[in-house]
């Protein structure tokens, strides 16, 4: 009877230990040990094609992230637009007391948060999705004049948010190397700077630029560098 109360109280025990050690043991999102989760980064050029108010507009950017567990990452871009697109608008001026014409170029620029997720990395080709969010400013400018700093001088500038969710087909070129095939959506807000402009009907406000102007369906390419391996 001894020996059996001895051999009860020795398992009691023994699963009381293992159960605390159990519940001190460290947990993880992406793994149950240390070693499973692999940390590593890489840094990619990205190539935009989309519409830009109507027009073919061709952005060009960069942006380096962390890799977690070859499947998660998070990170950084930047994006600018580097085709021209002149608009022409007649414009009211107060100190004149007249319309006049003025030709401006636009430009476009953002950057912030780069997230995505890739499904079955070790493949040689596989998916993922992943998107952006930043901040930037649509502007127009004149070709000809820049600043003391050497920027150009905006006639109109606006503030704008800039989120675009893709698809991605993903090709391991080498250990070190992938490239990035993506279709998109583009949606930018915050588009609303106007002008005045005499008409028949006296002064009215006119925007430069449609709400939806720069909203669009994108084409990715990106070239990707960095630590690919297990």
């Amino acid at each position: 009877m001894k020996k059996i109360l001895t051999i009860s109280l020795a398992l009691i025990l023994s699963c009381s230990i293992t159960s605390i050690q159990a519940q001190d043991e460290m947990q993880y999102l992406f793994g149950g040990k240390d070693n499973d989760v692999s940390i590593s980064g890489f840094g990619g050029m990205m190539m935009e094609f989309s519409s830009f108010d109507k027009d073919f507009g061709f952005s060009m950017g960069g942006g380096a992230a962390m890799l977690i567990n070859q499947k998660f990452y998070v990170g950084a871009y930047g994006m600018g637009l580097t085709t021209q697109h002149p608009r022409s608008f007649t414009i009211y001026d107060d100190d004149l007391e007249r319309n006049f014409n003025e030709d401006l170029y636009a430009r476009f620029g953002h950057g912030g948060f780069w997230l995505g997720y890739v499904h079955n990395p070790k493949k040689s080709i596989h998916w993922g999705v992943n998107t952006t969010l930043g901040w930037g400013t649509v502007s127009l400018t004149d070709k000809t004049e820049k600043d003391y700093s050497n920027r150009w001088i905006a006639e109109s500038y606006d503030n704008v948010f800039v989120i675009t969710p893709q698809a991605d087909l993903e090709m391991n070129l080498l250990k070190w190397m992938r490239v990035n095939v993506g279709v998109g959506y583009r949606i930018v807000t915050g588009v609303n700077k106007d002008y005045q402009q005499m008409t028949d009907n006296g002064l009215v406000e006119i925007a430069y630029f449609d709400s939806n102007a720069l909203n669009s369906v994108t084409g990715n390419i990106t070239l990707a560098f960095g630590w690919f391996g297990n």
